[in-house]
């Protein structure tokens, strides 16, 4: 029995009702995630094939919710839908004909990702609840020396390069940091500019400044990007933020700023029972920490999903697979978590609340460890598959008796890759391993540990490939030995535009995959396009048909 003799196929009009019905269920695109972000289906989520068994259960931890997988026609959805069968999910469907029919059939694919967080951003601007300022306008102030600059990042972007003069206070943080520094509405005539890289999280940040009170605010039109556009240097100098005062997450001006802007969204407080209660009849529930991701590290509820409040907008969509199912922020107290649900709400999900209480009134169990710190006690069943050291590898590539296949993503490829080996995505590895080997081959697979490159090898040993073999301690291992490596695309048949979609926002780029002039242009022009294309299907007008 073949692999699609198991798979029950579903059609797009059934999902559009499960949608218009509220039901539960997860959407997912299984192909690259360069792929995804270059044209997807409106409300899937990004999980490529080759990551299935590392993060399907984290992206939907209940078995009973409906699973739809699609990719460009039914093969790699196929093969995904076999894998989580094997999982003990029990409604697994593939999209018949995947995102080609879907597209035949008169619908538009939507390109980026993140793209609902980013349309509520939008949203902001062209509604005018948000002003924006030009890099010349903001360089004028800072010579002047008039505004108070801070970038809404993380902090390992704000390192790689902000404005000058800014502070790096993520924008979850803003509202607190504002007014635990002694700022007040009254005496405080000068600017406050909020800058990102482009401009989701500059725009909600400086959004966030407004509904607490401060008129003078400006969110820094197209972020860094602009900055660079416009000739000028980005700094790398920390400047840490410095307040007046130690006050905390509970003073009581962000309490009361929480308070309000919460009230008159759709979000509800749930008490720690009644969470508790849920969780424990597997209900569809995210637990979202919406702290800083130190503060998750030192503790957090188990399964809770670590997104800061200032990267909701961002991010979280790619965490939540399961649009209609409930989602509860939570934070030490109340206060980030009131901000949270209130913004998820106003986003347009549709079932959020936060935990009464917060943390400190949370009387379960807890955890520590950073947000990835469950890829440490993954492991898979099945045959023993043999592994090689580096120098062995490093023999068998020098006198051409091996392939050695790299099954990551095309970026993290593309960043720094063992010379001499190809790239074939781990989704994608039946469909292109005949390019490159026959059945007697000697294979060695690679990946940064041994997570994927273990599962692909399995892969090949049940299609016939008899000498295969896994890196041991994976790329990883060989760069911390001092082996050298090598950064680009050559041995990947993958497209420039693809491989750069594929890196992530916050991830470190080879200088290969970074974003060109035209790249900007061409992705603020997006994103700018977002609100206006949402306000043209609100009313109705020609152009605001996303399919």
């Amino acid at each position: 029995m073949s692999a699609e003799d198991q798979v029950v196929f579903i059609d797009y009009d059934e999902i559009e009702r499960w949608r218009a019905a509220g039901n539960a269920h997860a959407l997912l695109d299984v192909r690259e995630r360069g792929e995804y972000a270059l044209g997807q289906i409106p409300g899937s989520c990004p999980l490529p094939r080759g990551l299935i068994e590392i993060c399907l259960e984290r992206l939907v931890p209940w078995k009973d919710v409906p699973l739809v997988l699609y990719s460009t026609g039914n093969h790699r959805s196929v093969l995904a839908a076999r894998t989580c069968l094997e999982m003990g999910y029990r409604d697994v469907r593939v999209l018949g004909g995947g995102i080609d029919q879907w597209a035949a059939e008169g619908h538009s694919p939507v390109y980026g990702v993140n793209v609902l967080g980013k349309t509520f951003g939008e949203k902001l601007s062209v509604t005018d609840e948000v002003q924006q300022l030009t890099p010349d306008e903001v360089a004028a102030l800072a010579e002047a020396g008039e505004p108070l600059i801070f970038d809404a990042r993380t902090s390992s972007e704000y390192a790689k390069g902000h404005i000058p003069g800014a502070y790096n206070v993520p924008g979850g943080e803003l509202v607190s940091t504002v007014f635990d520094a002694g700022i007040e509405r009254a005496d405080r005539n000068a600017p406050i500019i909020v800058h990102c890289a482009g401009r989701t999280r500059s725009i909600v940040g400086a959004y966030l400044l407004r509904q607490a009170g401060f008129d003078n605010v400006f969110a820094l039109r197209n972020g860094t990007m602009a900055w660079v556009m416009s000739g000028r240097e980005l700094e790398r100098e920390q400047r840490p933020w410095n307040g007046s005062d130690a006050e905390t997450e509970g003073s009581a001006r962000s309490a009361e700023f929480a308070h309000r802007f919460v009230r008159g969204t759709h979000a509800f407080s749930i008490p720690a029972s009644e969470l508790a209660a849920l969780r424990e009849r597997r209900e569809p529930c995210y637990v979202i920490d919406v702290r800083m991701v130190d503060e998750f590290t030192a503790e957090h509820i188990p399964g809770a999903v670590s997104c800061p409040a200032g990267q909701l907008a961002n991010a979280v969509d790619e965490q939540l697979a399961v649009r209609d199912a409930l989602l509860v922020c939570y934070s030490g107290t109340e206060t980030r978590a009131r901000i949270g649900a209130a913004l998820l709400a106003r986003i347009g999900y549709r079932r959020v609340a936060w935990l009464a209480g917060g943390l400190a009134k949370h009387d379960g169990p807890v955890e520590t460890g950073d947000p990835n710190a469950y890829l440490d006690d993954l492991a898979f069943s099945g045959p023993d598959v043999p592994t090689i050291d580096g120098g062995e590898l490093s023999d068998a590539l020098r006198d051409g008796t091996g392939v050695l296949v790299d099954v990551r993503r095309s970026s993290e490829y593309a960043l720094s890759h063992i010379p001499g080996s190809v790239w074939i995505p781990r989704g994608d590895l039946e469909r292109r391993i005949g390019a490159h080997a026959e059945a007697g081959t000697r294979l060695v697979l690679a990946s940064d540990r041994e997570l994927r490159s273990t599962l692909a090898a399995r892969t090949l040993l049940d299609m016939g490939y008899r000498n295969v073999s896994v890196l041991r301690g994976g790329i990883n291992g060989w760069i911390s030995s001092g082996r050298a490596t090598d950064e680009g695309l050559d041995g990947a048949d993958v497209s420039l535009a693809e491989a750069k979609e594929d890196a992530e926002l916050v991830a470190r780029r080879p200088k290969l995959l970074e974003r060109n002039r035209e790249d900007m242009v061409r992705y603020l022009d997006w994103e700018e396009r977002l609100g206006t294309e949402m306000l043209a299907k609100a009313d109705g007008s020609p152009g605001g048909d996303h399919g």
